[in-house]
């Protein structure tokens, strides 16, 4: 085999590069643009053809035709514009530039197997970053109920946690996972329902020692209602009881867009509010807020887990999805 060594310099518009007093040499020069046109099959016969110096062996041990072997070694000096191999009927010689060529292939193979070896590895261990996507609402019960036993079975796993009222684009933002309240209209996701959502009246023992408690949905019209929207006006409040609905008017002189923030104005005796079981628990059982016409309440919402669609499911995206489904019951409350 013909070893030569020459001084040479990888970039990163360049493959080969050698000194231009070297015009054999100079053929080898490769945009990184037309790697495209070079398979990694094609450097892996070439890098066992070059290792045995058998054509015949190498069919052999790919698994493949000798002509295939053959073409995929003329298919690169095509490429190359250089001889890479003198072949005769005898037996089978490395080129001075076939003897560069070989070292450098086989370090792009190499590299390539490196590359599939640790992508493997992180794909079957259960870590790394994990990026969520939630509505505020739910904000403080995950982080009380959810997040923190999961992390302690998993403390290889990072979760990042954005909250917002957008439905953010799961594939151009990178989310791993997203919790959604309502109805799911993107078919490029798949979703897992966990339970649902139920928004129920309450006011502070406070406000309705001064302003009474309504008797019927429809006494909510002279009460001050605390509305979660984002733009001014009245709110139209939907409730049902058994096989009944109604669509009600409401105004007052507090809307935001914020569970919390609502939570606490209400807390602080300013009106009547509709809000989330789930944030307002701990408030009920002491007393702090009282259940306003509690035979009525806001036609539950479905809660899902969704993902983007792909043949591959992240093992960290597999724990949680798994962990979301042995807890299902959190994501279900009473009314």
């Amino acid at each position: 085999m013909v070893k030569s060594p020459v001084n040479r310099v990888v970039s990163r518009t360049e493959l080969f590069y050698y000194p231009t007093d070297n015009e054999q040499l100079a053929h080898l020069k490769m945009n990184v643009r037309d790697l495209e046109t070079v398979s990694l099959r094609t450097l892996s016969v070439f890098v066992h053809v070059s290792k045995t110096l058998n054509l015949t062996l190498v069919a052999e041990q790919l698994g493949l035709p000798k002509s295939t072997v053959s073409k995929e070694i003329s298919r690169l000096e095509s490429h190359l514009k250089a001889k890479l191999l003198d072949r005769s009927t005898r037996r089978v010689e490395l080129t001075e530039v076939g003897a560069i060529a070989y070292e450098r292939a086989l370090q792009l193979v190499e590299d390539f197997k490196a590359l599939q070896h640790d992508v493997l590895v992180m794909e079957q261990q259960v870590q790394g970053l994990l990026k969520v996507s939630a509505p505020p609402a739910l904000g403080e019960f995950l982080s009380q109920k959810v997040l923190p036993p999961f992390l302690k079975r998993w403390p290889k796993i990072t979760v990042s946690l954005n909250l917002t009222y957008d439905f953010e684009d799961l594939f151009a933002q990178g989310i791993d996972l997203a919790f959604r309240v309502g109805d799911i209209r993107d078919d490029r996701l798949i979703s897992r329902k966990l339970g649902y959502s139920t928004r129920i009246l309450v006011a502070s023992p406070e406000y309705l020692a001064v302003h009474g408690a309504p008797g019927i949905p429809e006494e909510l019209a002279s009460h001050n209602c605390l509305r979660f929207q984002f733009n001014p006006g009245e709110s139209e409040w939907t409730l049902t009881s058994g096989d009944s609905i109604i669509n009600l008017s409401v105004s007052g002189n507090f809307f935001c867009a914020n569970i919390q923030a609502l939570k606490n104005a209400t807390l602080n005796g300013l009106g009547i509010a509709q809000l989330p079981i789930n944030n307002i628990v701990e408030e009920l059982a002491g007393g702090q807020l009282i259940k306003v016409l509690p035979e009525w309440h806001v036609p539950p919402m479905n809660i899902h887990a969704v993902y983007r669609t792909g043949l591959n499911k992240p093992k960290k995206l597999a724990a949680l999805l798994d962990f979301l489904n042995e807890e299902k019951g959190l994501f279900e409350w009473s009314v």
